[in-house]
């Protein structure tokens, strides 16, 4: 479904900035793979060079066997700030409504996929509420129906609970986890928190410090169906979160892999 090859990506200026330097990992069709890695390891530059947002140095990001050079049709994108990427003005439907109105859906089209991706995250009751009028989770839920309701193949998520209190997180964490097993689209999740990385992957790629690499790939060997608090208190759950805190701690001390 998507390739990172030998991606790197310096930012130009009076100085200029190597941020990614060899990144290569590929995502299979159906995955929900995390990103992890230190502060500033440039996380946040490799998910918008996969979304089109920013250009390559070098190397490519390949979708589906196209090679990305601008926003690609078939993908969404959640980031961390939903508030600034939902208009104020706008009810929750027309958010959600807003990019199908870009794709030309039908308008019958429209209505149905808005009125399942609402109900999808549980806000069917309030689509004609304004974002101002909802919780930060709330909020949060718009972004991921607008997202889910585009059809997207691939679904980008840049740290989007980093703003949401823990509750509200472990509420949006398994609301993720039940849409991707029942729509079966790709995710690539970006998150800080090592815990939420393993409860929601199937793999955990750890990034080194800038600039960056591929420090590591962790297979999360977990069952598929997961809880709150049973997964969390299994002992392989805390083996991994090891393994991964480890890494991410090792990356902090400028640890790269082999050559």
């Amino acid at each position: 479904m998507l390739e990172v090859r030998g991606l790197r990506k310096v930012y130009e200026g009076a100085r200029s900035v190597e941020a990614v330097r060899d990144l290569t990992f590929a995502v299979g069709k159906g995955e929900l793979v995390c990103i992890v890695g230190p502060s500033g390891a440039g996380k946040t530059t490799l998910l918008k060079c996969v979304a089109g947002l920013l250009g390559c140095t070098s190397g490519s990001v390949v979708l589906e066997g196209e090679t990305v050079t601008g926003p690609p049709p078939g993908m969404a994108v959640v980031f961390q700030e939903y508030g600034r990427s939902l208009f104020p003005w706008m009810t929750v439907w027309q958010n959600v409504e807003r990019p199908l109105k870009e794709k030309r859906v039908p308008k019958a089209e429209r209505r149905r996929l808005v009125s399942e991706a609402l109900e999808a995250v549980g806000l069917a009751d309030v689509h004609h509420s304004h974002p101002w009028q909802l919780s930060g989770g709330m909020q949060q839920r718009v972004a991921i129906a607008r997202a889910v309701a585009y059809e997207p193949h691939i679904l980008l998520m840049d740290e989007p609970f980093a703003a949401v209190d823990a509750q509200t997180r472990a509420d949006l964490e398994d609301l993720v986890r039940a849409l991707w097993q029942r729509l079966g689209v790709t995710v690539l999740f970006v998150t800080h928190d090592i815990d939420e990385s393993i409860y929601l992957g199937q793999r955990v790629i750890v990034l080194s410090n800038a600039p960056t690499v591929v420090l590591e790939e962790v297979a999360v060997d977990l069952p598929g169906e997961r809880d709150q608090l049973a997964t969390r208190s299994d002992p392989r759950f805390a083996e991994l979160r090891a393994r991964v805190y480890t890494l991410v701690q090792r990356a902090k001390e400028g640890h790269r892999p082999p050559e």
